[in-house]
């Protein structure tokens, strides 16, 4: 297994495989076993169970081999070694590199070792002529054993490391008295629980009351069953479980006229006793006649698009509780929209459905109309918001500009309605970042003409956002290209000012971009006066310098000029006319 950190390790043994037979072949013979703390300490008798939570020589705690070995040996008084002894697997070439001995004579307090088919270590509690008695702990199985194996088992040990024997290796022992088995831990005396229990003092027959059952225990948290008694007979059970932390509210059945008396029983576990709350009393009454009610109104979250037509709910609750019936009208804006019928079945409360509404504010109230047991309510009239989803559109001027050339967008935003926003902020983006804004006037009626800045040169994606206003939503277009170009300069330098006749003069021909950068494409043309004489290509290769090889010229002077074409990106330009002279 791998280490954690600093901390040591665990064991590979898997016991599932071993398992006691009265074969010469057999693997062990349990003694006994545990896996929680009072298990182990019914098993162990060095006291392990009280500290197999603890670390000891820096090994993993808890249920783990290496960790019980060190426990065993700190207490027989081996010093911690100043090496991390690792894996069980590893403890034998650890050891010896510690000067401790390692052979196959067992002893007891060795350490008993597996290396080969499992990773594991184990404490030599007894030593007897034909077989041993080991303890150990197993990280593998979470399982605590003491048990016995005898020479020969294919469970007895590869190997035994000697850090402070408690007898000799190989010396005479006498016969071993049986290990007794440890009487059971007895289990722990049950505490005592305090019940207490509370209700309304005075209710309606026609309210189910609600009633509270609190169960305190001194350093356990209460859990099990809690039975709600009325004049002695259980009406309501309730569980509680850890997450309760001893608290419940439950309703119990409605009551008849008259003195009712409340108590609560809690059943108790294993660890709690049974206890039962003191008495208390609920006076039933008879419900009045007429009763009030309040008359809510629930709305989903808003704001609403256009269109959206929400589902408010209105519920109306008597005081007491009993049922309602009669209708109750719904109004938006001051206008009725709806007069839906409350029955029994519906329980107070019904859902209608808004109608579509322009954009803007507007207000819901209702009305319940109250019946000959119910009083009218009136519910606190809502606010709400409806919005309208907007699209943002983007047009250029030109879909290319040269580098001193202004460039413009036309933005224009609509409604789903048709209707041109009359207010709101519209950005213009290059690149997605923002580059120049307008703001949205009745006058615009949705469009705005806006100048752009200088950009950059190259292919830059131009975008628009509207940014939203009270009642409309933000939007944002498609991007497009825009293509600014970028300026070009052209120069020459001639190879000689003067050739004759039967030679050829050279021309170089360097262009670059305005910010100083090599150019990669474009043509060349070269001429003597207004001839054309030669051409060439600008190529990644060239790096933006050309050397022509002019034709051979008559007698004279000539003036030699050079045009670089341009591309989509960058503008053409001319280099200043060089004059070359011929003679014979």
């Amino acid at each position: 297994m791998r280490r954690l950190g600093l901390v040591g390790l665990v064991c590979l043994f898997v016991m599932a495989g071993l398992t006691a037979t009265a074969s010469s072949a057999q693997a062990f013979a349990l003694i006994c076993s545990g896996k929680t703390k009072a298990q182990v300490a019914a098993c162990d008798t060095s006291g392990y169970a009280d500290v197999m939570h603890q670390m000891h020589w820096r090994m993993y705690a808890g249920h783990n081999c290496t960790n019980y070995v060190a426990y065993r040996l700190k207490r027989n008084g081996v010093p911690e070694p100043k090496i991390l002894m690792g894996n069980a697997r590893d403890w034998h070439t650890n050891a010896k590199k510690l000067g401790y001995v390692v052979d196959n004579r067992p002893a007891v307090g060795a350490i008993a070792q597996w290396s080969k088919a499992s990773s594991h270590v184990a404490y030599v509690e007894e030593v007897g002529p034909k077989h041993l008695i080991l303890s150990e702990d197993s990280y593998t199985s979470k399982v605590y054993r003491r048990y016995k194996v005898s020479t020969g088992d294919s469970w007895y040990p590869e190997r035994f490391i000697h850090f402070k024997d408690l007898g000799a290796p190989g010396a005479p022992v006498p016969t071993p008295t049986p290990t007794p088995t440890p009487a059971p831990a007895p289990a722990p005396t049950p505490v005592k629980a305090s019940v207490a229990v509370s209700a309304p003092a005075k209710v309606s027959t026609r309210i189910a009351p609600k009633v509270t059952v609190k169960v305190s225990a001194s350093r356990v948290a209460p859990v099990g069953k809690v039975h709600i008694r009325r004049g002695g007979v259980t009406v309501k059970t309730v569980n509680l479980t850890a997450a309760s932390k001893g608290t419940a509210t439950v309703a119990i059945p409605k009551m008849k006229r008259g003195k009712q008396w409340i108590s609560a029983v809690y059943v108790g576990n294993s660890q709690i006793r049974k206890s039962t709350s003191r008495t208390i009393k609920v006076v039933v009454t008879k419900p009045p006649k007429v009763v009030s009610a309040k008359t809510t109104i629930a709305l989903p979250k808003g704001p609403y698009a256009t269109g959206a037509r929400p589902a408010a709910t209105v519920t109306v609750k008597p005081t007491d509780g009993r049922v309602v019936t009669n209708k109750i009208s719904v109004y938006v804006d001051g206008k009725r929209i709806a007069s839906p019928a409350l029955t029994k079945a519906k329980r107070g409360k019904v859902s209608v459905r808004l109608p579509a509404l322009a954009p803007g504010k507007h207000t819901i109230r209702a009305t319940y109309w109250g019946s000959k047991t119910v009083r009218r309510s009136y519910a606190k009239a809502v606010s709400f918001t409806v919005v309208e989803p907007t699209t943002a559109g983007v047009t250029l001027d030109k879909s290319s500009v040269g580098p001193a050339e202004p460039a413009h967008v036309t933005a224009t935003v609509t409604t789903t309605r048709k209707v041109a926003p009359t207010s709101g902020e519209v950005w213009v983006l290059a690149d997605g970042v923002k580059v120049a804004a307008a703001t949205l006037t009745p006058a615009a009626r949705g469009s705005v003409r806006i100048a752009l800045p200088a950009l950059e040169p190259g292919t830059r994606k131009i975008a628009v956002q509207y940014r939203g206003a009270t009642f409309q939503t933000a939007s944002a277009s498609p991007e497009v290209p825009l293509v600014v170009r970028d300026r070009s300069v052209t120069t020459t330098a001639l190879s000689a000012t003067s050739v004759k006749a039967t030679a050829s003069a050279k021309l170089t021909v360097t262009v670059q971009s305005g910010r100083g950068a090599a150019l990669t494409a474009g043509t060349i043309t070269v001429k003597a006066g207004t001839k054309t004489i030669a051409t060439a290509t600008v190529t990644a290769a060239s790096k933006g310098k050309v050397v022509v090889t002019l034709p051979k010229l008559a007698v004279g002077k000539h003036a030699i000029t050079a045009a670089f074409s341009g591309t989509d990106l960058v503008d053409p330009s001319a280099a200043a006319a060089r004059t070359l002279t011929v003679t014979k």
